[in-house]
C-alpha cells in the first residue's frame, strides 16, 4: 500500500523474524534476515526487497539540525561580538557538533530501493555512506509489493 509503518522487529538476542505485517493494510512483508545478517550481526543488503546496497546515515532529525544551526548563527550575529570572537565561537560550536555526531548519534541503515530503515545493525561490507546519485536513481522506482 506504500504507507509508512514503524515496526520493532526483535529484541537483542532473539531470532529475527522472517516477515513483518503492514500496520495500514495488514499485508505481510517477507524479510530475509537469515540471508542478510552475518554471524557478527552486520546487515549487508536489504532483507525486505533484496537490494544489494544500504546507505549509512546518522539517525538525527535533519530539520532540527538546520534549525539549531540557523538559530545559533542568528544569535551570534545579533550578539555584537567582534569578528575574531565570532569566528572562535563558530569553531567551538563546530567542534561540539562534530563530537556529538561522532559519539552520541547512532547510525541508521537505509535501503536505496525500498527506503526501509534498519536500526541496531552494524553496517556490512556493501553498506556505504549516503550517495545522492544512487538515491535519485531509485527515488522514482515504486517500492516492491509484498
Amino acid at each position: 500500500c506504500g504507507a509508512w509503518t514503524d515496526r520493532r522487529i526483535g529484541v537483542r538476542g532473539s531470532p529475527l523474524p522472517n516477515a513483518a505485517t503492514c500496520g495500514q493494510c495488514g499485508t505481510p512483508q517477507p524479510l530475509d534476515f537469515a540471508g542478510r545478517v552475518d554471524a557478527e550481526g552486520s546487515l549487508d543488503g536489504c532483507p525486505r526487497c533484496d537490494y544489494h546496497t544500504l546507505c549509512i546515515q546518522k539517525d538525527f532529525n535533519n530539520k532540527l539540525g538546520v534549525i539549531v544551526v540557523a538559530v545559533t548563527y542568528a544569535l551570534l550575529l545579533i550578539s555584537g561580538l567582534p569578528i575574531p570572537w565570532l569566528v572562535a565561537a563558530l569553531i567551538v560550536f563546530t567542534i561540539v557538533d562534530v563530537l556529538l555526531l561522532r559519539l552520541a548519534i547512532k547510525r541508521v541503515l537505509i535501503c536505496y530501493s525500498c527506503k526501509s530503515q534498519f536500526r541496531g545493525f552494524a553496517p556490512g561490507p556493501m553498506c556505504r555512506t549516503f550517495d545522492l546519485a544512487t538515491w535519485e536513481v531509485h527515488d522514482d522506482v515504486p517500492p516492491p509489493t509484498g
